[in-house]
């Protein structure tokens, strides 16, 4: 069952942000993350806020690519890139359930 994670991030500088994960998606992709997505909230208590949501086949994949990223020298520098103009504000993550 696929594994989904979501992350949020409060900037006030979104175009910036956008181009760092953009660079942080081909890296998850690269590692075995089916997709890393960015979307901007509009409504609600976090309007303004961006999401990110990458998903995984299951826990195995999930565990490899968590992993590959750690080790990762491209993707320590596009995250502390990230962290100078975002504040990570929550991570969440969910298991599909088969219906």
């Amino acid at each position: 069952m696929p594994i989904v994670q979501f992350t949020r991030f409060k900037t006030d500088k979104p175009e910036e942000m956008t181009r760092v994960v953009r660079q942080a998606k081909k890296i998850f992709e690269k590692h075995g993350a089916e997709f890393l997505r960015l979307s901007r909230f509009h409504t609600g208590p976090w309007a303004g806020e961006l999401l990110v949501t990458t998903r995984y086949a299951n826990w195995e994949v999930y565990g490899k690519v968590q992993e590959a990223v750690s080790k990762d020298a491209e993707f320590a520098q596009v995250y502390a890139d990230g962290m100078k103009i975002a504040e990570l504000t929550a991570r969440n993550i969910a298991v599909s359930i088969d219906l």
